[in-house]
């Protein structure tokens, strides 16, 4: 009986496999793909085998005679290789990915995004929501926010045509805000605020092209306002102290001070703007109304007309030749302030030899310096304002400079 049931399943199996091999033939995709190829294939070739026979089978264009047959592949072909390009731009999943969601999901170069209108999401080429907000014929437009690849916010507030444009706010990758106010075509314009990455407050004021621009106001590491005054393509504009009374100054500036005196002059330390200015002690008095006769910025570049200059051959472009150069000895304000740059870190080889007899707060007694120590001075007049950089020697560059 167990041989007989065998020799039956051995049967059946033998008439079965074979069928059953040419089912899973016929049903491969492999299959069906070379029967779609072939068929596509022949079907071109034959479009493409033109044998008019009269004039019925041409159209006429333009004079010519097109064979009909002809025309219709053209159409066809173009038809096909337009569906193709429609198709790589714009996958079915980027093109129903937001069904049923409040915004449609976009890729970022779908050709759809190119009609789209109101609030939508747009995928950046790396696959992330890169853009969530307001669009009109394809760009971001209004009120919007753009992300980065790891999800964090990068900019909230108004959008023109993909840039920033409006009121807005741009964040560091911790999410603190880095600057919030009025932009213009993506970068700082207007009024705004800067912030520093703790959060504290960098400065608050008029923007132009990206940087500080008109009126001002600094601010420390501890968030407190330290000066207010004009500012020029990013930078404190120091001529505007120069000729001041010691109490319009303070006005100006309220940020931590120190006072080097001697038995002739007050050197005024505005550590905060990196700065000094010098008042003669012979003209106080006591309503307090002494200008400053002279503004020394410890800073290795200068600020002019827009531009930032770090060399002396620089400087000979925009100024003028120096109407002096050479080696000098150097003087009491001089030395007090490479002392004041070495005591803040600055590396400067010149013993300035400054000796403090008697130290308060905020107040120190000078009682003797290096007279004999050399410095290298470049001295430019331009109107009515003297310009003079001060260096180590000739062959470098300078680390002060000073406006009288």
């Amino acid at each position: 009986m167990n041989n007989l049931l065998s020799v039956l399943i051995s049967t059946l199996k033998a008439r079965i496999t074979p069928l059953w091999t040419k089912l899973r033939y016929w049903t491969s995709w492999n299959f069906i793909k070379a029967n779609i190829l072939t068929k596509i294939r022949n079907a071109l070739t034959n479009l493409f085998v033109v044998k008019p026979r009269d004039k019925d089978d041409y159209y006429p264009i333009f004079g010519l005679l097109i064979s009909k047959r002809l025309a219709r592949a053209i159409v066809i072909v173009v038809g096909i290789l337009g569906l193709c390009y429609f198709l790589w731009l714009n996958p079915v999943s980027n093109m129903i990915e937001g069904a049923g969601s409040s915004e449609k999901i976009y890729s970022y170069n779908s050709l759809p995004l190119r009609f789209a209108q109101g609030n939508v999401k747009i995928k950046a080429k790396a696959g992330h929501i890169a853009y969530i907000g307001n669009v009109a014929d394809g760009y971001a437009t209004g009120q919007g926010a753009l992300y980065d690849k790891e999800g964090n916010l990068v900019y909230r507030g108004n959008f023109d045509l993909n840039k920033y444009n409006g009121q807005g706010t741009l964040y560091y990758a911790n999410g603190q805000e880095k600057y919030k106010g009025e932009f213009r075509n993506n970068v700082f314009a207007g009024e705004g605020t800067l912030f520093r990455e703790n959060g504290s407050k960098q400065y608050s004021g008029q923007f132009a092209d990206g940087v500080f621009e008109g009126e001002g106001t600094l601010f420390n590491n501890a968030n407190v306002g330290v000066f207010t005054g004009n500012f020029q393509k990013g930078e404190l504009a120091y001529l505007q102290l120069l000729g001041k009374t010691t109490t319009e100054i303070a006005e100006q500036y309220t940020g931590n001070r120190h006072i080097y005196q001697s038995e002739s002059q007050w050197i005024v330390i505005m550590e905060d703007i990196g700065a000094f200015y010098v008042v003669p002690t012979e003209n106080v008095s006591v309503d307090n109304s002494v200008k400053s006769s002279a503004i020394y910025v410890g800073k290795e570049e200068f600020a002019y007309a827009g531009e930032k200059f770090t060399t002396i051959e620089e400087l000979k472009e925009v100024l003028g030749e120096p109407i002096f150069e050479g080696n000098s000895y150097v003087n009491f304000s001089e030395a007090v302030g490479i002392h004041w740059l070495q005591q803040s870190g600055k590396v400067i080889p010149v013993n300035a030899g400054v000796e403090v007899l008697q130290q308060f707060d905020e107040v120190s007694q000078v009682d003797s310096y290096s007279a004999d120590a050399l410095v290298y001075l470049y001295i430019f007049q331009v109107e009515d304002v003297t310009y003079t950089f001060v260096a180590q020697d000739r062959n470098s560059g300078f680390f002060m400079y000073v406006l009288e």
